[in-house]
């Protein structure tokens, strides 16, 4: 079977690397994003670049969404110059956003009025598994749509799982990002605690990155920390926190009682919205030396 052609709509840090590991894989890409320089990695790679959702759409198989939320979703999809505007009925629409599970299966409703089959793919990794190709897709949808794509989603990710319906990849997106957005903020205020006492910064980080009680992100992230190596952000501030609201408002319609994700969903930085917007998640306080 040959490839599938895609549209990859969305070039952050996710998405921009995993439109540069399918282009660079012998897929007929086509990308868009509103930024355009963002799409010059993938153009020396072999992708074309589109000047809009449509453009990027039209003529393809397959089209792939990595996006902030659910409004950039809606308007690149529904909006002028829009997905649905070109994209042949039979296509397949694949939003690898971070979104309500309820948003997802509205996604493929609609989709399926049009014709097309549409499905929840979600990612997780760093943005240089993005570019190597060893993600961990979750994907939600039907599963004969899922094996049309194990092609597309094994050179994203090492491990693609369908984990059931439309909107099953979406919430299990919210439960890893939970855990995430619970476990970071824990090591930020264990390293300032452990200073406060007194103890050498980096002796914490080696320490708490050693043993049994750090996960693979913990270990990953101590490094990191010790260096102060907080840009380019690896996960900005204000996509957590959008992710930890999402989580808190499931909790509220499945009367599910989770208390852990309510300090990130809640906080409220004291320097000023545009510098925490942009920065790297966690940050731990500087020593008291500086």
């Amino acid at each position: 079977m040959a490839k599938p052609r895609i549209g990859f709509i969305g070039l952050g840090n996710m998405g921009g690397g995993m439109a540069c590991r399918l282009a660079e894989s012998g897929f007929d890409v086509a990308v868009y994003n509103r930024t355009r320089a963002k799409a010059d990695p993938a153009a020396q790679l072999g992708a074309s670049v589109a000047d809009s959702p449509a453009q990027a759409a039209s003529g393809a198989d397959v089209v792939l969404l990595s996006l902030s939320d659910q409004d950039v979703v809606s308007g690149l999809l529904y909006g002028e110059d829009g997905v649905f505007t070109t994209f042949p009925a039979g296509g397949y629409l694949v939003d690898m956003s971070t979104v309500p599970p309820a948003f997802s299966r509205e996604t493929a409703e609609r989709a399926a009025e049009r014709g097309y089959r549409a499905l929840d793919a979600c990612v997780y990794g760093a943005p240089f598994h993005a570019r190597s190709g060893e993600l961990r897709v979750m994907v939600g949808g039907e599963p004969e749509d899922f094996e049309a794509l194990r092609d597309v989603f094994e050179t994203l990710g090492k491990q693609a799982t369908l984990m059931g319906g439309h909107g099953m990849g979406a919430t299990m997106k919210l439960v890893l990002n939970m855990l995430m957005g619970v476990q970071m903020p824990a090591l930020a205020e264990a390293v300032v605690f452990g200073e406060r006492a007194g103890l050498d910064r980096d002796q914490i980080l080696t320490a708490i990155a050693g043993t049994g009680y750090a996960s693979p992100v913990m270990s990953f992230r101590c490094p990191m920390i010790a260096k102060r190596q907080f840009e380019p952000p690896a996960f900005r501030l204000k996509l957590m926190r959008k992710d930890m609201k999402l989580v808190l408002e499931q909790c509220l319609e499945w009367e599910c009682r989770c208390r852990s994700p309510t300090p990130p969903a809640r906080c409220s930085p004291r320097r000023s919205s545009r510098d925490w917007a942009s920065s790297t998640w966690p940050r731990s306080s500087p020593s008291r030396s500086g």
